[in-house]
């Protein structure tokens, strides 16, 4: 009886915890007009060395995945059907708009998508169905654009602060922390911190807290994650990370510690029409990162 109550104990404080990942330096250091300026500085300067400058040329991008999750986390964390997979995406830039068709698995021949949000499949007919719902790929589909176009988006973030140095597998990196809102933990919004190369001048690593996912277990709050953006390759002015690795709670020394990764090919501007992504013609289309 009394392990059944630690146990419940221990559950109830970690499902009430949420991960708080500034760092050491944000904690012991007040907000200022100059470390807030420097967070971005460092930000706008790694933005523009990446050619995001120039995304605004380029309204959509479609790219083949091959995506593999590993080991017990992996297995529950999936988005997708299977732990291996061959899948297409396309995305529409600066929304949620994206659809990934399955390429091998189980749902070879299908795909899924949002429009605004609102979930739909589209079977091996090609017949079209919003009334169905899947968390997890909702989740997966927001969270990989999100990626490839992080950098971009935490450059718009209102709360930007310079958040110290680290140095990490020999390399050393500034560190800028990002959130929306108020600095602290809550659950309306995420918190990032981007980890950018002082020798490349690249953002290629990225720590964010996990507030709204579908990991639904005792402590799921309390989580945070981690990817490593690797292997850049330049498509039209823009350099793409063409290898990303994903990690929980924070990057591992160790690359074999992860539990996701996706090696990119095929990355392409504008190679579709963008009206693929609203086949739901009565859906208002809504504004950028909606």
């Amino acid at each position: 009886m009394r392990k059944v109550s630690i146990i419940v104990l221990v559950s109830i404080v970690l499902h009430s915890c949420m991960a708080d990942i500034r760092t050491v330096f944000i904690k012991k250091n007040t907000v200022t007009i100059e470390n807030k300026n420097k967070g971005k500085q460092i930000l706008e300067k790694a933005w523009k060395k990446q050619g995001f400058d120039k995304l605004v040329n380029h309204k959509v991008y479609s790219l083949h995945g091959s995506d593999v999750w590993k080991g017990m986390m992996g297995k529950m964390g999936k988005p997708w059907t299977d732990n291996k997979s061959e899948l297409d995406f396309k995305f529409e830039i600066g929304t949620f708009n994206s659809q990934i068709s399955f390429l091998d698995g189980k749902r070879k021949g299908e795909s899924s998508g949002l429009q605004n949000w609102n979930y739909y499949e589209i079977n091996q007919n090609g017949e079209l169905d919003f009334g169905k719902t899947n968390k997890k790929i909702k989740f997966g589909l927001s969270a990989y654009h999100y990626f490839f176009e992080m950098i971009d988006r935490m450059k718009k973030a209102p709360v930007i602060r310079y958040a110290g140095e680290k140095e990490f597998r020999g390399e050393k990196f500034d560190l800028v922390f990002c959130t929306w809102g108020e600095e602290s933990p809550h659950m309306e919004h995420d918190q990032y911190i981007a980890w950018i190369n002082q020798k490349t001048g690249f953002m290629e690593y990225s720590e964010y807290s996990l507030r709204d996912n579908y990991l639904k277990v005792p402590g799921y709050k309390a989580m945070y994650g981690a990817i490593e953006l690797k292997n850049f390759k330049e498509v039209d002015g823009i350099f793409i990370p063409h290898e990303q690795t994903v990690y929980i709670n924070g990057i591992k020394s160790k690359k074999s510690k992860h539990i996701h990764q996706m090696i990119v090919s095929d990355f392409q501007f504008d190679t579709f029409n963008i009206k693929e992504l609203h086949p739901n013609k009565d859906l208002k289309n809504k504004g950028k990162y909606d």
